[in-house]
């Protein structure tokens, strides 16, 4: 007797103890069933249930570090005590049921749990679906997003918002770009070594083509919705940001929205645009345009006139808000628009911004380290205490020449021209509070990521290698994997590192200049770290326009725990 697929799925969904494909898909989190998460979030977005679509899109990250680190949590006692430190059995209790959260109200009680000044942007494509079945070898077409914003804390604010496919017809599928950049950039260095004169015209054409790209995410694809990836404001201008929106939305009010009106104070206090610094476009947000989608009205409209208006008479008060320093902002990308450039859209640039794998992660990363005496998020990172592996292959003499020098400024032991063993790598990054590579790649060729995880990570970690926090992809179902990820498993709480191939000089350049700001010892006047900030994730935005090449501004990119440096007193 034929059996139908109606039947057929009833009686699996049945067998599973579940009603519904959204259940069966918190009840075995997978790759595939990722795409069931984005399409109850869809749902949900449409019946105007917020935090039931920001609760589904969380469960569509990572699904394979879940379990990657679920298998970790539960190994036998004495693999936990072979690390060095032991955990105490109420915090792995809190740790294994943050990765075991399934339901809405697990999800929000996540968020409540982090620091008020967090605010946690998670940037998920849709549809992904229509990627499974695409011909190999065509291109990628730039996707749409769900961007969730979310300010963290006991009182948290959510706001959850669909951003369109960039219908222009001169962008091109951003993702792809990218990729054929890279592509690009390693056959050049491949097929034209000792070409300086060809390297160096076809490298500007590459990083004009970058630049374009970055622009492209701001301007054409984001639009006024970069108002979605800023930090939050101190208590004191928050509470005078609501006193002038107060004044501005006084004749709206009424018929605003509670969604509305966060999403119009997110705008009318979004960072000014970027001024246009070593190259690279500056940016700006469309208020007119921003307060007419919020609103759903024309541009053209009496409402949207009148509102811009009153925000234009507040411009003074505002201006000072738009001008302070944002909190930090944690950035969950999805496995299709994680390899982009996000730091450099002009509204994050020089903003303290961190990357995580999912919101699973980023609670239990913090739980982790909250919760025990003497980690360097609940105090601060001793730059005094460090350990560094310099140049192992002993192939790199000139990063040897230009880096030796700066890590003899820093008084702390390494290893130089030669290859440290698995017990000192382990040691280092389980005790000391800085650990610095700089070779080839991530360094996985000495420290294999099944002994990165075996270890129990308590440094801020900084990779300075081509790629060392890459994430490659693993087929179109299953989840990027990298050694940065490893690094997470091991409760690393920060890792700082490259997203592509990069040039040696320009990195070591950027290296000395780093380091040296982590010892809080200020840069020539008028440089971005002429006074070096305490802020790590600040510290390295800073940064970026130390390099000379936008090839190696766009790839630095920091993972882990918003963290601050000691001060040079202490």
């Amino acid at each position: 007797m034929a059996v139908s697929v109606e039947s057929l799925s009833h009686e699996i969904l049945d067998k599973a103890g579940v009603r519904s494909l959204s259940e069966l898909a918190s009840v075995f989190p997978s790759a595939h069933t990722t795409d069931a998460h984005i399409v109850e979030a869809d749902v949900a977005i449409d019946a105007g249930r917020t935090e039931d679509a920001f609760h589904f899109l969380s469960l569509s990250h990572s699904t394979l570090l879940h379990h990657r680190m679920t298998q970790k949590l539960y190994k036998p006692s004495k693999d936990v005590e072979s690390a060095g430190v032991s955990i105490p059995y109420n915090l792995l209790e809190a740790e294994r049921a943050t990765l075991a959260t399934t339901g809405k109200e697990d999800t929000l009680n996540l968020v409540h749990s982090l620091p008020s000044d967090w605010t946690v942007v998670q940037i998920t494509a849709q549809r992904l679906g229509q990627n499974y079945f695409r011909k190999s070898g065509s291109s990628i077409q730039t996707p749409g997003l769900y961007i969730s914003w979310c300010k963290c804390g006991p009182e948290a604010s959510i706001i959850v918002k669909c951003v369109a496919s960039p219908c222009s017809q001169d962008v091109r599928g951003i993702i792809q770009e990218l990729q054929l950049i890279n592509e690009e950039k390693r056959i050049l260095y491949k097929e034209h070594k000792g070409k300086y004169q060809t390297q160096s015209s076809m490298l500007e054409d590459l990083q004009d083509r970058l630049k374009s790209v970055v622009h492209s995410m701001g301007e054409v694809w984001l639009r006024h919705w970069c108002c979605l990836l800023v930090g939050s404001l101190p208590p004191d201008l928050e509470h005078q940001l609501d006193q002038v929106a107060s004044r501005i939305l006084a004749h709206h009010s009424p018929s605003l929205t509670p969604a509305q009106t966060r999403l119009l104070k997110l705008l009318m206090s979004c960072p000014e645009g970027a001024e246009r610094s070593e190259g690279w476009p500056s940016g700006g947000l469309n208020i007119r345009a921003g307060v007419a989608s919020v609103l759903g009205e024309s541009v053209r409209s009496s409402v949207v006139k009148d509102l811009c208006a009153a925000i234009e008479k507040e411009e003074q008060a505002l201006s000072v808000i738009r001008h302070t320093q944002r909190g930090p902002v944690i950035l969950i990308l999805d496995k299709i628009v994680e390899s982009l450039p996000w730091e450099m859209v002009w509204v994050m640039r020089n903003q303290p911004v961190t990357r995580m794998p999912s919101l699973r992660m980023l609670t239990l990363l913090y739980q982790h380290h909250s919760g025990l005496s003497g980690s360097v998020l609940t105090g601060c990172v001793n730059a005094a205490r460090g350990f560094y592996v310099l140049d192992p292959e002993n192939n790199l003499p000139r990063t040897v020449e230009r880096l030796r020098s700066v890590f003899s400024e820093t008084g702390w032991p390494g290893t130089v021209a030669s290859k440290p063993t698995h017990d000192e790598l382990k040691e280092a990054i389980s005790t000391k509070d800085v650990f610095v590579y700089a070779g080839h790649g991530s360094g996985s060729q000495y420290f294999p990521g099944e002994i990165v995880e075996s270890a129990r990570c308590r440094a801020l970690v900084l990779l300075f290698g081509c790629r060392s926090v890459h994430l490659a992809p693993r087929g179109r179902l299953a989840d990027p994997w990298g050694v940065v990820l490893n690094y997470l498993v091991a409760y690393c709480p920060c890792v700082v590192g490259m997203l592509w191939d990069v040039t040696d000089k320009d990195t070591d350049l950027l290296t000395v200049d780093l380091l040296r700001g982590l010892q809080g010892r200020n840069g020539p006047p008028g440089s971005p770290l002429a006074n070096p900030p305490s802020d790590v994730a600040l510290l390295v935005a800073y940064s970026r326009s130390l390099c000379r090449s936008p090839l190696t501004t766009a790839a630095l990119a920091v993972y882990g725990l918003p963290l601050h440096l000691c001060s040079q007193s202490s």
